[in-house]
């Protein structure tokens, strides 16, 4: 067995009666690029987690090396990069380098900062990253960060890379620009790249090797050549999807629900945007451009410091946040609890006023199913969900403040091909039952997948709007 070899045997991993893995079995040689893939829920972020020593696993063996370990974190060789970096925005990018690390010295206790410095301009330069190594990280946009990540590893000698899902909050450009860095430079050199990502093109453009993950074993280990996007989708899920492309049913919209006059606040405006009932009107733009703004905007949650929001009388809007781990859900409590608390009030007696709670119960459960919510446990706490269930679960929160606007800032951001079509057919499904959607995405594929008209924002202001028919991905990317 080469050095830098891993083997898994056997391994399985159970929460209460909840078996997450169920007997993987994998090897991994030295000089590999392995994307990992799978539905959300299917086991993969549980499998990373026990290769990181966060979870310890129910049974089977991890070998590096030919060697046993409880986990591969043990080994200075082998770096984990997830979508918290665990940089510091304050410090320059030479001390995030050091964090950790014994600061280098020249005699006693005076410390050698040009040696640091040097060291710090080397580990750019094998990521190719061209900044002074004195840039506050702060001012570094997110594919820069995630470069700096990688290169702290590779200074301190990885030879494995684990790449958890650390695309899915970058820009496109970012997101490129990494992956090109982990294929051409990282992986080039020799070092093991193992990437989890969600997002088809990503792995077929990068790895050489892909691995399915369906219902906490391993569905299918192919080669990456030869194989397309349709037969990728088919290994993902039971049966292919349609691949891009509106789907939209031509209509007539409806009255206006949502209006933004010369609106500001925050890092963006003046806007001027309406939303009408039945349509689905599209945002997109770069990171630091006002984007999730324009979202707080619209649904009250920044007031305008000038201009206006306008409503309807009786208008209500409900708002999917663009992370949901921070902003979306409440960890510790059960699924119920995040999908029924913004709307309470909806379970009260006329007369009582006491909540009912099989009624709270019933509703909550019937959503778990109209979602396909997994675990379909209502009771289950939102933080053992996988993230593509988070999602659903926030989306299912809106649902139930049964509002006549929704702004949905990143739907489908780190979630799987059967979770992403999922959301776009209940999005559909909303804008047929003649809600107003304000869908607010980095992704192009939101947009050609739903929407009826886009707009970029561009320093906090929108462009004019576009026909989504009138458009190419191509252009828009082009245009961004």
């Amino acid at each position: 067995m080469s050095t830098h070899d891993i083997a898994i045997s056997g391994l399985r991993k159970s929460f209460g009666r909840n078996e997450v893995l169920r007997g993987i079995d994998l090897r991994i040689e030295a000089g590999e690029f392995v994307g990992l893939m799978g539905p959300n829920g299917a086991g993969k972020s549980t499998l990373i987690k026990i290769l990181g020593g966060v979870y310890q696993r129910s049974a089977g063996e991890i070998t590096y090396a030919g060697e046993a370990v409880r986990s591969l974190a043990e080994r200075p060789e082998v770096g984990f990069i997830h979508q918290d970096l665990g940089l510091v925005d304050a410090l320059p990018i030479v001390d995030n380098l050091r964090l950790g690390e014994a600061p280098m010295r020249r005699l006693g206790p005076l410390l050698d900062r040009g040696r640091e410095r040097r060291a710090a301009e080397a580990a750019l330069a094998r990521v190719e990253l061209d900044r002074p190594v004195t840039t506050l990280v702060g001012d570094l946009s997110p594919g820069e960060k995630t470069l700096v990540a990688v290169a702290r590893l590779l200074d301190r000698g990885a030879r494995v890379l684990f790449i958890d899902e650390t695309t899915s909050t970058l820009p496109p450009g970012d997101a490129q620009r990494l992956i090109r860095t982990l294929r051409d430079t990282v992986a080039a050199d020799g070092a093991t790249v193992i990437m989890v990502s969600h997002k088809l093109s990503e792995i077929l453009d990068a790895t050489k090797r892909i691995v399915v993950i369906l219902d906490g074993v391993i569905a299918a280990d192919v080669a990456a050549a030869g194989l397309d996007r349709p037969r990728l989708v088919k290994l993902l899920v039971a049966h292919e999807r349609p691949d891009g492309g509106p789907v939209l049913a031509a209509h007539d919209r409806g009255e206006e629900r949502l209006r933004l006059e010369g609106a500001c606040a925050g890092r963006c405006g003046p806007v001027d945007l309406t939303v009408h009932a039945g349509e689905v009107v599209g945002l997109t733009g770069l990171a630091g451009s006002g984007l999730h703004d324009v979202g707080y905007l619209a649904h009250g949650a920044l007031r305008p410091t000038a201009g206006r929001v306008v409503r309807a009388p009786g208008v209500r809007s409900a708002l999917v946040p663009p992370h949901r781990e921070s902003q979306g859900g409440f960890a510790e409590l059960s699924v119920q609890a995040n999908l029924t608390i913004s709307a309470l009030p909806s379970w009260r007696g006329r007369a009582t006023r006491l909540l009912r709670g099989r009624a709270e119960r019933s509703d909550a459960h019937e959503m778990v199913g109209r979602l396909d919510v997994r675990p379909g446990d209502p009771q289950a706490p939102f933080g053992t969900l996988s993230g593509g269930n988070k999602q659903k679960v926030v989306f299912g929160r809106a649902m139930f403040r049964r509002p006549d606007v929704y702004v949905l800032c990143e739907p489908t951001r780190g979630v799987d091909v059967q979770t992403r079509e999922t959301l776009y057919d209940l999005i559909r499904g909303l804008r047929a039952e003649g809600a107003a959607v304000l869908l607010i995405s980095s992704d192009s594929e939101d947009l050609f997948a739903v929407c009826d008209r886009i707009a970029v924002v561009e320093q906090g202001r929108l462009r004019d709007f576009t026909a989504i028919d009138e458009i190419t991905p191509d252009a828009l990317e082009a245009f961004i």
